[in-house]
Order: structure tokens, then C-alpha cells, then sequence
């Protein structure tokens, strides 16, 4: 089976009824997933969790929500790690439950954007479980858990799109090796189009410039309010947790996830992200009858 599509609800259900999980999360507030982790902990299962002692741009708000997840699973029986960011960047999202890993590409968030896949490929899911454990990633193929190599994989699916329409979704921009194959793909005159949050652009002067490039390469830039990281390159797509930043120096081993899928329901359902982000930008900063479309 490998990578399929599952949801918010289908990986919280399998941490209820798994004897082993491992999870992980950059932020944890109070939902449907922690309650699932509580649920499984106090139904005797093993679960281990590791969170962001101070997550990355995170503030006060965030340091106590890990804290509070932390005391409520360890009163529940769970073993939970805090990690610190400046000793080991954790930005990865993902439960396995015994197993099958489920993969999220936001923050386990409830708000129906989130896109969550499942694995049951016997090797990525225990690079996923080792991962989880000791905060080393890796790579299997084009499934990866360190940033460098889900980052490569991405890129190397823009490379190989020919002429097809590219799109791709991220937080964060900067430049490496996503931003190197959007000019070259927009460079041999195909398709190609960029959404990125409008609020990190804001925030990042660097960021703006590096679009105002892009724009003038032939880049449809798009800004929006999502913090989505998809791609779509023909009837392929990439989707992770890896934002489409620098990964060079100590970013490359940020640990994170990332795959590149060809199955119709995953590349359907980016498809139809994607096209609501594009219109979601539209509606918010287009001229009155402008036309937009998530080509492919």
C-alpha cells in the first residue's frame, strides 16, 4: 500500500487502538490528538512523545502548551522527550502506531487544511519510528526525514516535470534548492507557480526580495494566509512538513518529513489544496476578473 490518504480523525483512531505509538510534534495544544495519546496511555499502550521545548519562532503561548501536553501524558502514563531546538531542530509531525506511520503536514491541526497520509512501508515506517527516537534522519528513495534530503526530493521532482505545469505551497521561503529549480523550470517557458504565506514574507525582508526576483524570472508568486508545503508537478506530487527554505549547514538535518507520491488520491487531494490557496490569494489581492487557475 505505502503512501495513502488518511485524515485527522483516521490517525487518531489508530493511536487509540495501537499497543506502541511514538509521536512527534512541533507544538501539541489540546485537541483530538492529544486526547487520542492520553486515551491510548491510560488504555495501557506504550506511548512515547517528543516535542519542541522552545519551538522555532514560537513564544509563550507555544513553550506552555509543550508543557502542559508534557505533564498531562505523563500523568497518563506516556513517556514524553522535550527537545531543544538549538541542540536538535524537530519540526517533524508523525505518529506511528505499531505498524503504519501517519504523516501530517501541518501541526495536527482540526481546521479540515490539514493533509495527513499513511504509511505502510515496512522501511520508511521504522526510519520514521528511529527518527521519532533519536532525532537522526534519513532518507529512503524519495521519502525522507532530514530537511536536506525531503528538500532534494522535492526539487528533483520540479527538475524532472518537462513542460508539465508546476505548483508549489510553503510557509516559508528562501533561497536553495526549491527556489534554483522554480527559475529553471519557469526559465524553459512551462508553468510555474509559487504560494507562500503572506505574513512570513512580511516578516522576512530577505524572503521579499527573493520573490520580487522570482516574479521577474517568470514565477506566478501568489501570497496567502496558508502554511501548507505541497507541490504539484503533473500527476506527481511532494507533500512534508519541510518548508522550502536554506537547508545547508545545521538546517540540512532538521529533522522533518517529506515524500514524493504518483497515487490519484494523495495527488488529487494536493490538487485541490492547492487550487483553494490559489483562489484564497486571489480573493484577498487580485484586481477585480482576474483569472486563476492551479495549472496541472
Amino acid at each position: 500500500m505505502a503512501l495513502t490518504l488518511s485524515s485527522l480523525c483516521g490517525a487518531a483512531d489508530a493511536v487509540r487502538g495501537a499497543r506502541d505509538v511514538r509521536f512527534g510534534a512541533l507544538v501539541l495544544h489540546s485537541g483530538v490528538m492529544r486526547d487520542a495519546l492520553v486515551e491510548a496511555a491510560h488504555h495501557g499502550a506504550r506511548v512515547d512523545v517528543t516535542l519542541q521545548r522552545n519551538p522555532y519562532r514560537g513564544g509563550a503561548a507555544e513553550r506552555l502548551a509543550n508543557r502542559r501536553a508534557a505533564q498531562t501524558l505523563r500523568a497518563a502514563g506516556a513517556t514524553v522527550t522535550l527537545r531543544d531546538r538549538e541542540r536538535q531542530p524537530f519540526h517533524l509531525k508523525a505518529a506511528v502506531c505499531d505498524g503504519v506511520a501517519y504523516l501530517c503536514d501541518r501541526n495536527w491541526a482540526a481546521d479540515g487544511r490539514e493533509l495527513i497520509v499513511a504509511d505502510d512501508d515496512a522501511t520508511e515506517v521504522e526510519l520514521v519510528r528511529s527518527t521519532l527516537r533519536d532525532a537522526v534522519g534519513g532518507s529512503r528513495g524519495t521519502f525522507a526525514t532530514r530537511k536536506a534530503e525531503a528538500l532534494r526530493a522535492e526539487a528533483d521532482l520540479i527538475r524532472g516535470a518537462g513542460g508539465a505545469p508546476v505548483t508549489v505551497e510553503t510557509e516559508s521561503f528562501g533561497g536553495g534548492a526549491i527556489s534554483a529549480a522554480l527559475r529553471e523550470h519557469a526559465a524553459r517557458g512551462a508553468p510555474t507557480t509559487l504560494i507562500v504565506s503572506r505574513r512570513e514574507a512580511a516578516y522576512d525582508q530577505r524572503e521579499r526580495t527573493l520573490i520580487a526576483h522570482l516574479r521577474a524570472a517568470g514565477v506566478d508568486v501568489r501570497e496567502t494566509g496558508a502554511n501548507e508545503k505541497l507541490a504539484l508537478c503533473g500527476d506527481a506530487a511532494w507533500i512534508g512538513s519541510a518548508n522550502a527554505t536554506f537547508a545547508g549547514g545545521r538546517e540540512a538535518d532538521q529533522i522533518e518529513w517529506g515524500a514524493v507520491t504518483r497515487d490519484a488520491a494523495l495527488v488529487g487531494a494536493v490538487r485541490a489544496a492547492l487550487r483553494r490557496d490559489v483562489a484564497a490569494a486571489a480573493a484577498s489581492a487580485a484586481p477585480p476578473g482576474a483569472e486563476h487557475a492551479v495549472r496541472g
